[in-house]
């Protein structure tokens, strides 16, 4: 009996074999790909800023100019251009960022100085190697079809990581020797050997990320079934609604009228303030406070364009949703912010797993192909 079973596990073990070695192949690039873009981004801010500080920083001259000011700035420069919304100086030297257009590579982002109401310039989307490799990693270069596609993509990917650990999981009950050979690498060993342990090596110990990377990505690609799913599994209720009514006639209050409204209904710095894309959409400020790159912490203000009335106020700090809070730790999990400096190198470390892992199974199986040919 066991060994029909150890036999059937063989032929399990074998099929699993063949399903790794060629999905590491086929998708193996594109892993490697988001792997590399994945470490470059855990820095990227500061990268960006440390190549564009003409651009990207202003030093302290005095209070920021009204939103107002910053809004006629960009509509007398770029009077057809639509304004998606526009990102507050992130302290201590940040700038203005209006967000212009569509989520796609044309993108057009506007800094304006905060202390003058001045445009500083403009860059589209992939205007730079931030946004360029933000783009190659989110959008693969294609868009929204792109990012669906990282989606099913992540699937691949944890098909390949299960597949590895179960053929690199003993085969037999095993002492502590075997699983210490498991978890090791040989130098002693010959070049196959060596590759096959750093292989095991890159996956094995990065396997709990590669699951946070892959289960991250997929929130990502799919908001709205993701966020079903979580809310259903932790009970949470759906999101509200927000909603105004547009009074006949009536036009849109001034920004900074709207905008104090925000500040005013909780405390923290604005972070970005969302213009209403329809007539029924109400203004959206987001709120941060000094914890935000670790936890994301944030407050969403919604108010009325054409009262100023709060309708809604969500502070992520009083955790009254599971399912929300869930969610809102994605992005953190995802880009290593959740734990400080050490953190976000150990990210970059994890980031070049793939390669190591694409370079060494690939150079294994040229070399067990060219030794059965001869």
């Amino acid at each position: 009996m066991e060994k029909i079973v150890l036999a059937r596990r063989g032929g399990w073990r074998q099929r699993l074999l063949i399903l790794h070695r060629w999905l590491g192949i086929v998708i193996g690039a594109y892993f490697v790909l988001l792997g590399v873009t994945g470490s470059l981004l855990v820095f990227g801010r500061e990268i960006d800023r440390a190549l564009n500080p003409m651009l990207l920083t202003m030093e302290a001259q005095g209070a920021y100019q009204p939103l107002s000011e910053v809004v006629t700035a960009f509509r007398t420069r770029y009077p057809d251009a639509p304004m998606s919304y526009v990102n507050y100086p992130v302290p201590p030297n940040g700038v203005f960022n209006i967000r212009s257009g569509p989520n796609q590579a044309s993108q057009l982002y506007v800094y304006v100085n905060p202390y003058t109401g001045h445009i500083i310039g403009d860059r589209t989307r992939i205007g730079s190697l931030y946004g360029f490799l933000c783009y190659l990693h989110f959008y693969l270069l294609f868009g929204q079809t792109g990012w669906t596609l990282n989606g099913w993509g992540a699937g691949l990917v944890l098909v390949l990581a299960l597949a590895g650990v179960w053929l690199w999981w003993p085969v037999k009950r095993a002492g502590m020797a075997v699983w210490r050979a498991r978890i090791s690498v040989r130098r002693d060993a010959g070049t196959s050997r060596l590759l096959y342990d750093l292989h095991n090596v890159a996956g094995i110990y990065s396997l709990v990320f590669t699951l946070l990377f892959v289960l991250t990505a997929v929130a990502f690609a799919f908001p709205e079934p993701t966020r079903r799913v979580v809310y259903a599994m932790t009970g949470t209720p759906p999101d509200a609604v927000l909603l105004v009514t547009a009074p006949p006639g009536r036009q849109r209050l001034p920004i900074d009228q709207l905008v104090a409204a925000a500040d005013a209904a909780i405390d923290g710095r604005i972070l970005r303030v969302s213009f209403p894309q329809s007539a029924t959409a109400p203004l959206m400020v987001r709120k941060e406070w000094d914890d935000w790159n670790q936890t994301r912490n944030h407050a969403m203000v919604a108010v009325d364009p054409y009262t100023a009335g709060v309708i809604d106020v969500y502070d992520s700090r009083q955790h009254a949703s599971v399912g929300r809070l869930l969610l809102q730790w994605a992005y953190p999990i995802h880009f290593g912010l959740w734990g400080g400096l050490w953190t976000r190198i150990l990210y970059v470390i994890l980031g070049l797993a793939p390669l190591l892992g694409f370079i060494t199974g690939l150079w294994r199986w040229r070399l067990r192909k060219a030794a059965e040919r001869k």
